[in-house]
């Protein structure tokens, strides 16, 4: 008896189609295991570069107040908004409850494991901040008001790239296909053009233009301006 014979008697053989499919289910299942972790690492870096300044505009007062670093932390993980923040604030809050780290050190192991490099750079000040001077506070107002000032830096530059790229998109996507269907109706008396099989004319334009071309470009454009305002 062939070692094929006793798998079958086994019940372990399964049909050959079922193969294929287990065979084809493999790459997007290896790709999603590789996609997934990346997926959460950018939303992650996002919501940190994009949000952590209000975060620390939250934190500023407590430490202003006299709230120690610790209990403010904790307070603050209560309070946030931003689901990856508050996430992250409640594990720094885990490490100096359950494994009894100071808040320095419980936010510089946090540091460690965010993808993001104005959390990293700001806990990185307020650790070396700390071994030369208790006012935390005028530590982050600082370093809030650098980070402000940047996104407002960004924001202008976003205006200006945003105003260009409308430009663009009224021409391509508004009077780009006007245009094509006034030279194809002009040239209509010469006689129907025709390119790779396709007859263009002015009803063919039309319909190219307005069923293909422009929700096209249109998509274009939107993921390019939804994009840049992410980025902010």
């Amino acid at each position: 008896m062939t070692f094929f014979e006793l798998y079958k008697l086994s019940g372990m053989a399964y049909p050959y189609r079922r193969y294929m499919t287990l065979l084809a289910a493999v790459p997007p299942a290896s790709a999603a295991m590789v996609l997934y972790p990346l997926h959460l690492i950018s939303a992650r870096r996002t919501h940190f570069e994009n949000n952590f300044p209000y975060t620390l505009g939250v934190l500023l007062p407590l430490l202003t107040a006299g709230v120690p670093l610790g209990r403010a932390v904790a307070r603050l993980a209560e309070v946030e908004d931003d689901k990856y923040i508050a996430r992250e604030l409640s594990l720094v809050v885990r490490d100096m409850v359950v494994m009894g780290s100071s808040p320095i050190d419980a936010l510089v192991h946090s540091a460690e494991r965010v993808p993001s490099q104005n959390y990293r750079e700001t806990v990185s000040v307020l650790a070396r901040s700390s071994r030369i001077t208790e006012r935390l506070d005028a530590v982050l107002m600082a370093r809030l008001d650098w980070m402000l000032r940047q996104k407002q830096m960004r924001a202008a530059s976003l205006v200006r790239s945003i105003a260009v790229l409308f430009e663009i998109y009224v021409i391509a996507a508004q009077l780009l296909p006007i245009l094509l269907f006034i030279i194809a109706l002009s040239l209509s008396p010469l006689g129907t053009l025709r390119i790779g099989g396709i007859s263009l004319d002015p009803l063919t334009v039309m319909v190219l233009a307005g069923l293909i071309y422009s929700p096209l470009i249109g998509l274009v454009f939107y993921i390019i301006f939804d994009s840049s305002i992410k980025n902010i």
